[in-house]
């Protein structure tokens, strides 16, 4: 009697739980099948109770749980038992959908039986994606406001070059109207105008490439091929304001995951800051520098230095919270975003007062790691 009763404050105690609970024998065939499960599942207790666990499966573990078993049988080695992890899960609608899973083991007359625990994360995976996507567009707008700020240096960059241009090209068109025209002059020139054209087409292929609206797909970058790519908005952007820029590559660096376009948003949202505290300060000729380094622990270091009015005390880490800024005009979304970016990638931004009067923000990426 007392038995019995147990087992039925034991089913009670099932149905109750929020979580689907999966019990199964030391062959994978279903033993016990709770009420969260069937609404998980959508499967009724009757039809999966004495049927292998692959059912609720998704590949590749529907065709490799077996195996996954035997090896445990044989071996007593743990994979997920203890431990949780997220999975695939597979509904009776034949939807995949992600489960936490937590798994463990009891052992009583019946032999040995695995409990396996499932809450479903469609709700939070779905509301990560959309956080995502506002992050992504977020960013996108981002650039085109970093690339206002930023006009008055990139159509000086691009007016160079035209104003070459024109020069050469009036000249070559005198060396034509000549009655003996040096051919090795002329091809000199148009060797010029050549070298000019390319000059601002690299400026505004650059420009282009930044800020189109496109998907971030994270991979194995060198950082310092990343920096190159804008290193010409970059200088163009100081030297508008009359400040030199420094860019020391280090040598050797590993390879990092991320996205070239979000790096190179962070890179030049942090170098425009920098621009702005110097503008009118009396240490312009200190300049900027960006250095790459590699860090202990594998990753890459990217430090933008300046010499410009520093980030007050009272401000503190708070520089990094959106609509913060300490400009006359700027909607102070630029660090915010920046640092969103880099914590994407498990990285992290931080800043730290330049001894020598100043700023100094450091990206840091985590090295690649397995799997």
């Amino acid at each position: 009697m007392n038995a019995r009763v147990g087992a039925e404050e034991f089913a009670a105690l099932l149905d109750a739980a929020v979580d689907g609970i999966v019990v199964i024998d030391a062959e994978g065939v279903i033993v016990t099948f709770n009420a969260a499960a069937e609404r998980l599942f959508g499967y009724r207790s009757a039809d999966v109770v004495g049927k292998p666990v692959e059912t609720l499966m998704a590949e590749p573990h529907r065709s490799n749980h077996a195996g996954y078993l035997r090896r445990y049988r044989e071996t007593g080695e743990a994979r997920i038992i203890g431990i949780g992890r997220e999975v695939q899960a597979r509904r009776a609608d034949g939807t995949v959908f992600p489960v936490a899973l937590s798994v463990g083991e009891a052992r009583g007359p019946d032999g040995i039986r695995f409990v396996g625990i499932l809450r479903d994360l469609s709700a939070q995976r779905a509301a990560e994606l959309r956080a995502r996507s506002i992050d992504a567009r977020l960013a996108h707008v981002g650039r085109f406001n970093l690339m206002g700020e930023m006009a008055a240096g990139i159509a000086h960059e691009i007016n160079q070059p035209l104003a070459a241009i024109a020069t050469y090209a009036q000249a070559a068109k005198r060396i034509l109207e000549r009655e003996q025209a040096d051919l090795t002059v002329l091809l000199d020139v148009c060797r010029k105008i050549d070298e000019q054209a390319r000059r601002a087409g690299d400026v505004l292929s650059n420009l282009r490439k930044f800020i189109r609206k496109q998907e971030i797909e994270a991979q194995e970058l060198d950082v310092n091929g990343v920096i190159a790519d804008v290193a010409n908005l970059i200088e163009a952007d100081a030297t508008a304001e009359g400040i030199p820029l420094e860019i020391r590559y280090g040598e050797a660096l590993p390879k990092v995951r991320c996205g070239a376009v979000q790096i190179q948003q962070v890179l030049l949202n942090l170098t425009r800051n920098s621009v702005d505290a110097m503008r009118e300060g009396a240490h312009k000729d200190r300049g900027i520098a960006i250095a790459t380094t590699a860090t202990p622990e594998g990753g890459v270091r990217i430090a933008v230095t300046d010499h410009g009015h520093g980030v007050s005390h009272q401000l503190g880490d708070n520089v990094f919270h959106p609509f913060v800024t300490t400009k006359r005009e700027g909607l102070g979304v630029g660090l915010a975003i920046s640092r969103t970016i880099v914590q994407a990638y498990g990285g992290t931004l931080t800043y730290t007062d330049n001894p020598e009067g100043g700023a100094i923000f450091t990206v840091e990426l985590p090295p690649i790691t397995e799997g």
